[in-house]
């Protein structure tokens, strides 16, 4: 596990989402500008060494917004920056949602105390296979791990790898799995409530022995 980095500095191009519309829409655009203000400020940090770094985003949203509704969801902030900044240079990302301004962190990845998982599982196979993430939720059901209510969550995993892996990639459809922590629908029951997350850590460890099996363990709380 790592610390969170500290000295925030204030964004004056306010984070945005994930975009998977065509090249040149608005959406692609501001994320762009987003993605191109974020390595800006990032870069003197980054050109100090190889890192590893922890990467920590703040998402300020105005008051009139709900931190655990409208479809903003941390993972797809998180997401298109670590690959921007080069997700194998990163140890640990953090993001959180709040009412206010916006930041962004980065330094050198520090260890921390190890967080007492509450779950944790190996898992064989390409995660790009629905058989991955099924096999995840079912074990997620059978831990009986469901945070009651509506209210926000925060989580924090820890992702394993072999070498040479794109740790990022592995996200969105861990979090696919997330439905019997954060609640869904079970009629979709690959689409959880990702809303509620308003505190999200992703740490990730190398180990030459796993080959391409992933190990993830993680924890998570109402807030």
């Amino acid at each position: 596990m790592y610390r969170r980095p500290t000295g925030r500095m204030p964004l004056s191009v306010g984070p945005q989402l994930a975009s998977w519309d065509r090249g040149g829409s608005p959406s692609q655009v501001r994320l762009g500008l987003f993605l191109d203000h974020a390595e800006a400020m990032t870069k003197p940090a980054m050109a100090t060494g190889e890192g590893p770094f922890a990467v920590e985003l703040t998402v300020g949203l105005s008051d009139h917004l709900p931190l655990t509704g409208g479809g903003r969801d941390l993972d797809n902030y998180l997401f298109p920056l670590a690959q921007r900044l080069g997700a194998r240079r990163i140890a640990a990302m953090f993001g959180r949602k709040v009412h206010g301004s916006s930041f962004l962190s980065i330094g050198p990845a520090e260890s921390d105390d190890a967080v007492a998982a509450q779950f944790s599982a190996r898992l064989a196979g390409s995660y790009v296979r629905k058989e991955w993430k099924t096999d995840l939720r079912e074990r997620l059901l059978e831990a009986h791990c469901l945070v009651p209510g509506t209210g926000p969550v925060g989580i924090v995993i820890s992702i394993t790898t072999g070498p040479n892996r794109n740790w990022a990639n592995i996200w969105k459809p861990l979090l696919d799995a997330f439905g019997p922590v954060l609640g869904e629908d079970p009629l979709h029951p690959f689409h959880p409530n990702y809303d509620r997350v308003t505190d999200l850590a992703f740490h990730h460890r190398v180990d030459t022995a796993l080959g391409h099996d992933v190990m993830v363990a993680a924890s998570w709380g109402s807030l």
